[in-house]
């Protein structure tokens, strides 16, 4: 009988999900998806608190804060607009953020350190925004331009939204401001470092014929 050489060992690539997903990237992905739901709400509440307004109010608004009536006009509708177009804005970026934690939740290291970049812009813009309205909105309205009363016209504004809008925002800010944070340090863990790492191939024995 002939003797045939068995063959060498191999290396193949282990199995994907072969190291359990530790609960702190389950736990960052679901933060994920809260900051997604916060995005959706504060996108919805300002729509609606800007629907809600009178027809003419943020137009009579600028008008008494000095403006004229052809560029209290102008910037009546440009308020509305950017309102618009930022709640747009942030329906595109909490469905971004869905697929960032459906990914985080699969261990994709792309998605990882997307969440990183995404949600350190992030905690600066909320937070910025945040300590601009603690300050009473001081930051680029508490100057006055051409006999313009900006900080009366933002005051005013404010005050014609639902009294709720403004606490309901500040509180999902808030939200999205630790759920990233969280997020991001959850995701730079030991043990989400080692789910997150490429599996090492594992050696497979060589394999003897049988007789």
């Amino acid at each position: 009988m002939s003797y045939t050489p068995p063959p060498s060992g191999y290396l193949v690539p282990a199995a994907p999900g072969s190291v359990p997903r530790p609960g702190a990237v389950t736990v960052s992905a679901l933060l994920l998806y809260v900051v997604s739901v916060a995005l959706v709400l504060s996108a919805a509440i300002s729509v609606y608190a800007f629907s809600s307004l009178p027809e003419g109010l943020v137009e009579d608004i600028y008008r008494e804060a000095g403006m004229a009536a052809d560029l209290a006009s102008t910037t009546a509708s440009i308020v509305v607009i950017t309102t618009y177009v930022v709640a747009g804005v942030y329906v595109l970026l909490a469905a971004f953020f869905v697929v960032l934690g459906m990914f985080v939740g699969r261990g994709k290291q792309w998605a990882r350190i997307t969440t990183w970049v995404f949600a350190g812009l992030g905690l600066c813009c909320v937070g910025f925004g945040l300590l601009s309205q603690s300050a009473g909105g001081s930051f680029g309205t508490s100057g006055s331009g051409a006999g313009i009363d900006q900080e009366r016209a933002a005051e005013r504004l404010t005050e014609a939204m639902p009294s709720w809008s403004t606490p309901v925002g500040l509180l999902l800010s808030v939200v999205m401001l630790l759920s990233m944070l969280a997020a991001i340090i959850l995701l730079a863990l030991p043990a989400s470092n080692a789910f997150f790492r490429k599996p090492a191939p594992e050696w497979t024995p060589p394999a003897y014929p049988t007789v």
